[in-house]
Parts: C-alpha cells; sequence; structure tokens
C-alpha cells in the first residue's frame, strides 16, 4: 500500500484539490435547498469531466413528511434575508446578516411581514426566571446548545425564536459564528412539518456577551428581518458508477450539503479523484460506485430505493467524512460494525501499519454513526470510515476558512484514501466471515430478565425520527441509536440469540460494560420498539392485568380502599397495555385511586430557578407532569379522571370518593398541607401503594413536615398560564425546597423508615415481575412519623456534611 500511496501522491494534482473544494464549498456556504441544487449540479458536471459520464442526479422528496428507513425527509427551505437590528443603542446596529455570513441565520427560520417586526430580546436567565416571553427572542446561554429541549419549551410558552453564541471552539475563536443544525423539535436534524415556525440567528461569542448585557441591564428591542421559506421540495443526490470485472460494487461516500470545507466538501472532492485515480489504472475488480447525498436522509432515502438489503449488491463502502486536513491532528480509522462481514476492515489495519512513517492514522476499531450506519444488516453495505479531527472545532466557521485548511494534509490523506480504496477495489482473497467469540455472561438481576426475550428486526435501518410513533409518545433512545451501542444491540438481533447474549456481544464489540441502569434502558427501548412496529418480540417475559389484579389482592388492598398510588410502569418488567393497564387494575382493586400529577412552574424556590424544566402552570398541559406516565395516561385517556387544582402539587384520581380528596385542594395552598389530597386520604384511613418505585416517592413525609411545621419549608414563587396566555406570579407557603435522605434508591434504610420499622411501621410487599408492589397504612405511618418528628425535626435530612442543604439546619 506504501507504494500505491506514493503513486498517487505524485499523481494527484494538489492544486486542483484545493480549488475544487473552496468552489464547492463557496456554493454550499449558502445552506438552501437553491444551494443544495446549485452544489449538485457542480458536483455532476465535475464528475462528467472527470470521466464519469453515466453520473446523474437522482431526487428524492424533501417534503418534510416522507420517511426512508425511518429517517424524515427534511422540509425544503430557502431564504436570502436574515437581518437582526438592535434597536437601543445610540445608533441602529446589524448583528446578524445572512448576507454578510449564511451562518448568522439558523436554517428552517421561517419569514417576517416584508418591512421587518420590532420586537424585544429576553435572556435565557431572565425567560428561566418567569419573564413572559411571547413574540421575543430568547438570547441563550454561552454553553447552551440550540436543540429541542430548548427550542420546545420557547415555543411552547410563546417565544419568536433564539439568538445563540455557542460555538464548539469558543475561547480558541470568539469572532467566530457556529454552524446550527439540528435546532428542530426532536430528533431530526432538519426541519420537517410537525416543526412550529421559528426565527434563530447565530453570533459570535463577542456579541453575544454583549447582547446578554443589555438585556441584563434593561428593555433590550431589535428589528427582525427573515424572508425563510419552508415548502415541499427536491432533495438532490448524485450518483455514478465506474464498471468492474464484478457487478458487485464498492461505494466511496461523502456527504453533501453543509458549508464547511473540511466538512464535507473536502471529502466529495477526495471521493472523485480517488475514483478518477483508480479508473486510470485500468478496470478495477469491484465495480466502483460514488454516491454524494445529504448526510444520513440521503442515504437512507438511496439504499430503500435500491432494495431493502444490499449485501449480495455491495462489499462495502467508505466514507470520507471530514477527510484529515488540519495540521497536526489525526486521521481516524473506523472499520465498518462487524454484523456484515468486510475484507476492507483488514485492509484498514493494513493502511495503519504501512503508512504509519508519512501520516498520522489511528485505528478506532468498528462503529456505524453517521453515514456509516448503513452497514446495519438490514441495509448490507458495510462501511468504513476515514474521518479527520479538527483541532477542536466543529461546525465553527473557521473551519470555512482556506487557512483553517492544511493542503499539503489533505492532498496526503487524499492518496491514502486513493490507495486504500484501489486495495478494496481489487481484492481477490478470500471472503471475510464473522469470527465467532466465547463471550462470558455476566449476572445480574435485568440481565437475567433480559435472557428471556428474544427479538427479531423488523424495520430496515436504524430507528432514528421514530416516524411510526406519535409525537408526544416518543423517547429518547440510548446515544440516539448509532452514537452508542444499541446499534451493536440493534445489529446483532437474529430472534434466536437471548437479549442478554447480544448485550455482551455489544459489549465485547465496543469494549464498555454497561451498568445495570443502563442495561435496563435497553431493555426499556427495545420494548418501546417491539410495541411500535420496529421489532418483533420472539419470546418476552409479559405482565397483564390479571397477575397485577392477584397481586394486589394478596398484598392487602381492598375494594373499600383509598390509595395515594406511586407507580413506575417499567421497574416490573414489561406490562402489556402500560401505563393503561396499571391504571385499570389499581382502579379494579380499589374504589378509590390517587396519583401525583405534580409539575414545576417554579421561578424561585431555594434560589432562582435554572432549569427547562420549568413550565408556567397550565392545567391542560400534560407535557408538563414530571411525575412518570401514569398521571398523564390518566388524564389523557380516562375522561372521569378528575384533578385538584393546585399550582405544583396536584393529585388525579378515579372513584367514588375522589372528589371528597381532591375538591378542597386549592391552587395555592401549601403543597402538601391539610387540605391536599394526602390530609383527605389519611381522614379516611387510605393506604399508600407503591408499583415497583420502592418508598423513596413518599410525598405523605411532606405532609407530616408541613403538621409540624419544619423549619426548612420555604415559600416559592411559581408563574400561572391566564386563559387569554398572560403569565401572573403567584406565592405559595411552605414549599418544598432541597434534599431529603428518603431522595435515594435505597429509601428503606434512610434514618426515618429504618427508625419507622423499629416502631412498628408495617411495609408489607409482593413480588411482581422485577418489581415489588408495597403497601403501607397511612394512619400508623402518620403516627409514627409525627413521634418521631416530635424527636428528631432534622430526621428527615440527611446526615451527610458535603450536602450544602441539609447541613445548614443540623
Amino acid at each position: 500500500m506504501k507504494k500505491l500511496y506514493a503513486d498517487f501522491l505524485q499523481k494527484i494534482d494538489a492544486g486542483n484539490l484545493k480549488r475544487c473544494t473552496e468552489e464547492l464549498a463557496a456554493i454550499e456556504m449558502g445552506q438552501t435547498f437553491r444551494h443544495y441544487r446549485m452544489a449538485a449540479e457542480y458536483v455532476l458536471k465535475l464528475m462528467q469531466k472527470n470521466g464519469f459520464s453515466n453520473a446523474e442526479i437522482i431526487d428524492f422528496p424533501a417534503d418534510g413528511r416522507t420517511v426512508f428507513q425511518d429517517k424524515k425527509m427534511p422540509l425544503a427551505w430557502d431564504a436570502s434575508i436574515g437581518r437582526l437590528t438592535l434597536l437601543d443603542a445610540p445608533e441602529e446596529e446589524v448583528v446578524a446578516d445572512y448576507s454578510v455570513h449564511p451562518f448568522h441565520l439558523i436554517k428552517g427560520s421561517v419569514a417576517t411581514p416584508p418591512e421587518g417586526l420590532v420586537t424585544r430580546i429576553i435572556t435565557e436567565q431572565q425567560f428561566l426566571a418567569g419573564e413572559d416571553p411571547r413574540g421575543a427572542l430568547i438570547m441563550l446561554e454561552p454553553m447552551t446548545w440550540p436543540r429541542a429541549n430548548v427550542l420546545v419549551p420557547i415555543l411552547d410558552q410563546g417565544g419568536l425564536g433564539i439568538i445563540s453564541d455557542f460555538v464548539m471552539g469558543r475561547y480558541k475563536s470568539p469572532d467566530s459564528l457556529q454552524w446550527v443544525n439540528a435546532c428542530t423539535e426532536g430528533t431530526d436534524w432538519h426541519v420537517t412539518e410537525e416543526d412550529r415556525p421559528f426565527i434563530g440567528f447565530t453570533v459570535s461569542a463577542k456579541v453575544g456577551n454583549r447582547i446578554r448585557q443589555q438585556a441584563n441591564s434593561g428593555a433590550l428591542k431589535v428589528r427582525v428581518e427573515c424572508d425563510g421559506r419552508r415548502y415541499s421540495g427536491k432533495l438532490p443526490l448524485i450518483t455514478a458508477m465506474l464498471p468492474g470485472k464484478r457487478k458487485q460494487e464498492l461505494w466511496i461516500i461523502a456527504h453533501m450539503y453543509e458549508p464547511l470545507l473540511n466538512d464535507d466538501s473536502n471529502g466529495v472532492i477526495a471521493g472523485i479523484e480517488a475514483a478518477r485515480q483508480i479508473m486510470l489504472k485500468g478496470t478495477p475488480e469491484y465495480s466502483l460506485r460514488l454516491v454524494f447525498a445529504m448526510e444520513l436522509y440521503g442515504y437512507a432515502a438511496y439504499t430503500a430505493s435500491r432494495g431493502s438489503n444490499l449485501k449480495n449488491e455491495v462489499i462495502g463502502g467508505c466514507n470520507l467524512d471530514g477527510l484529515g486536513c488540519v495540521s497536526n491532528e489525526t486521521m481516524d480509522l473506523y472499520a465498518a460494525g462487524p454484523a456484515v462481514p468486510f475484507f476492507g476492515n483488514d485492509l484498514l489495519k493494513d493502511a495503519e501499519k504501512e503508512l504509519k512513517d508519512v501520516l498520522n492514522l489511528k485505528y478506532k476499531g468498528t462503529a456505524y454513526f453517521d453515514d456509516m450506519f448503513i452497514g446495519d444488516p438490514t441495509v448490507g453495505v458495510p462501511t468504513v470510515g476515514l474521518h479527520g479531527r479538527n483541532g477542536g472545532f466543529w461546525h465553527n466557521s473557521m473551519q470555512c476558512s482556506t487557512d483553517f485548511i492544511d493542503w499539503k494534509l489533505f492532498h496526503k490523506n487524499t492518496a491514502m484514501a486513493a490507495a486504500y480504496l484501489y486495495k478494496v477495489a481489487n481484492y481477490t482473497g478470500k471472503a471475510s466471515k464473522k469470527i465467532p467469540v466465547t463471550i462470558e455472561p455476566i449476572q445480574s438481576p435485568w440481565r437475567d430478565y433480559a435472557r428471556q426475550m428474544r427479538i427479531a428486526r423488523k424495520e430496515a435501518g436504524f430507528p432514528h425520527s421514530l416516524a411510526k410513533v406519535p409525537q408526544k409518545e416518543r423517547i429518547s433512545l440510548p446515544g440516539g441509536v448509532m452514537y452508542d451501542a444499541f446499534a451493536n444491540v440493534l445489529c446483532n438481533m437474529d430472534g434466536e440469540k437471548d437479549l442478554a447474549q447480544i448485550i455482551r456481544e455489544a459489549e465485547t464489540e465496543t469494549g464498555k460494560i454497561k451498568t445495570e441502569a443502563e442495561v435496563k434502558k435497553y431493555i426499556d427501548s427495545v420494548n418501546f420498539l417491539v410495541d411500535y412496529g420496529y421489532l418483533e418480540a420472539i419470546e418476552r417475559p409479559v405482565i397483564k392485568a390479571p397477575e397485577i389484579l392477584e397481586a394486589l389482592q394478596e398484598l392487602g388492598v381492598a375494594r373499600a380502599d383509598v390509595l395515594l398510588v406511586h407507580a413506575s410502569v417499567s421497574k416490573c418488567g414489561y406490562i402489556d397495555g402500560g401505563a393503561e393497564t396499571v391504571i385499570k387494575s389499581i382502579a379494579a382493586a380499589a374504589e378509590t385511586v390517587l396519583f401525583p400529577t405534580f409539575t414545576r412552574p417554579y421561578i424561585y424556590l431555594g434560589g432562582l430557578n435554572k432549569g427547562y424544566n420549568y413550565r408556567p402552570y397550565d392545567p391542560a398541559d400534560y407535557d408538563a407532569i414530571w411525575t412518570g406516565s401514569i398521571g398523564k395516561t390518566l388524564l389523557r385517556k380516562f375522561p372521569e379522571a378528575i384533578r385538584s387544582s393546585h399550582v405544583t402539587h396536584s393529585w388525579a384520581g378515579l372513584g367514588c370518593r375522589a372528589a371528597a380528596c381532591l375538591d378542597s385542594h386549592e391552587a395555592c395552598d401549601s403543597p402538601t398541607g391539610r387540605n391536599s389530597p394526602m390530609g383527605k386520604a389519611l381522614d379516611m384511613d387510605g393506604k399508600i401503594l407503591y408499583f415497583g418505585t420502592g418508598v423513596a416517592p413518599t410525598t405523605f413525609l411532606h405532609y407530616l413536615e408541613d403538621i409540624c411545621n419544619v423549619p426548612y419549608l420555604e415559600a416559592a414563587v411559581c408563574r400561572v398560564k391566564n386563559p387569554d396566555s398572560s403569565l401572573q406570579t403567584v406565592l405559595i407557603e411552605k414549599h418544598l425546597p432541597g434534599h431529603r435522605d428518603f431522595y435515594r434508591k435505597d429509601a428503606e434504610n434512610c434514618k426515618f423508615f429504618r427508625r419507622a420499622v423499629a416502631d412498628g411501621l408495617e411495609i408489607h410487599s409482593i413480588q411482581l415481575g422485577m418489581g415489588k408492589l408495597q403497601l403501607i397504612d397511612l394512619r400508623r405511618l402518620y403516627e409514627i412519623g409525627m413521634h418521631l418528628l416530635s424527636e428528631d425535626p432534622c430526621i428527615l435530612l440527611c446526615d451527610d456534611p458535603n450536602c450544602l442543604y441539609c447541613r445548614k439546619y443540623h
């Protein structure tokens, strides 16, 4: 390979590489679909000029609706105006302008009226502290990524959009701009038909700091101008083929439409040149196909258009994503994921060994991330990746500067790619086979559970958009699938091996052992994907309603009981029907059942709010409920359910005595006082049922704190949404800031429960699947708890000297 490298290095025109890369990057800089079309036509002409006469453009829908391999295609977007002008300076100052640098306007931004829109800027801190964001732009904090977890709550509360000065390499390049992609409301990297309108701008770190200072000093007025347009369009892909002696293809891939010299304009140009050099050496053994497309989405569309599994048509691929071109930086070599054997992996190791004296290469093992996702065996194109490092920068406008690129290094790595690809394209050795590996099992409760599961794939490609799942029911899959060993888990599913074995295989392939919590997350994710048709359960343990009802009755739940229920649906294992089955089963066992439907509208509770889990209280906003899926399901699917009106600690319930428990709990009462559902349930000699949660969520202990007037309860300041969407501020006395000793997984071992059990408290328990159902009598808990608190008012606080909250009261 060293000789080939030297030969290609001599023959490749370094100046031409530089010129073509700069020309393509200049077109892609615009980041709109108009520029995508221009870039595709440029690449098409360049391929034809270089001898690939069969090069063609293939269009796929860009309608924000069509789905390929669970990748929802982007909604086309164009813009030519995107300008942000500060109006409160001595003179008007334009601080962001698409015509000056396209990165200033965030992709997907929508139009203002032609004359623009005058509005105000508030800071992220002001937003989280409860300032009304309606119609405003929110200036984000420097380290806040403009992603769904930020955009969604801002749009939910009526914000116009965002201004971001987040930039990777911030302190190395304070005048740089971040190219913002994936500013959407879900997992997709581009806006789709599900995304609401917004306007977003990117500014430099220096400008961002100044905007925050001005906004913190008083009202900051701005003019926003944008002509952004979302529409149903087309997404072009460019492909060509160099026929070989065999019809089976080797793919050279490099993604298009990202506006950075080394991500990935240089990869496209290097791919064309490498293929040209191979063509000049004669007909290769395997046919060589070039495929240049939008990252992830273009390749999902193309592979889907070719058929559900390409392993008999394509031997493998090589992804030139950010081919190494930054001085003194390593180029990482990623082998194709092991699910589909590929002799290219061995040749990649050979390249590292043979070229170590002339290039800084690092073999990194196998992977399925980014466009190497096509190595998933349901797609069938095992793909290696040649990825250069960026010196700490990522999607930074520095990468648009020709001075950022070490063009000599790019020349060398293009020659390396050509040499490697020539070796793969002309390989005549034995086909690779997957080598069986003996893996020692690991024993743990959730791994033992996984041993009872056999799962098969039903859909081609990794789940990504979760397009089959209603928007409100989507979850975050581990690492977005392809950035985690969960990709290996999916790739190794064959319907025969059990899930525990598959997880061990994934751990062996990635070199990292999963924690028990991570194993459970995998199990929950697999069950979720089965429920929505991405996977098929050949075998798995299932808990059904009759089993739950029988367990409840055996536990001691009586029909006349009033139950305060804390539930975690997944802790017991997979339940047929999920939260709805749990609710129905508990309601069949007891005539009155109450569930917490707590929310977080705090702007002050022991300190100013700093978390994006803040939402102004709105009784119609069920998504704001943070106490699990049970409360949301109850209110959405049981029209007979009623809910108390408390702003932070509402409860909802079913049954003949539910109203008597809930009606007196007013909006701004103390959250856990005598008028709360807990006080009413106590008056009715109720019980607490823990469905898989353990006793950690015992909110009734806060009732005891309220009754005993412990010194560490404080007032909370909250925001409440009015019917006209305006906000009002309310004060709630005797609220619950800080830490408690029972806020832990082993809450039964905390001071309070140890002493309470010693004093006669009975915690009845019965096993259900992987979890426990537990039952405590409220009257007995009240009597023992009041006695313990009278002896030690701080018994519910922890003794950790490093706990900044609890130690204040000892």
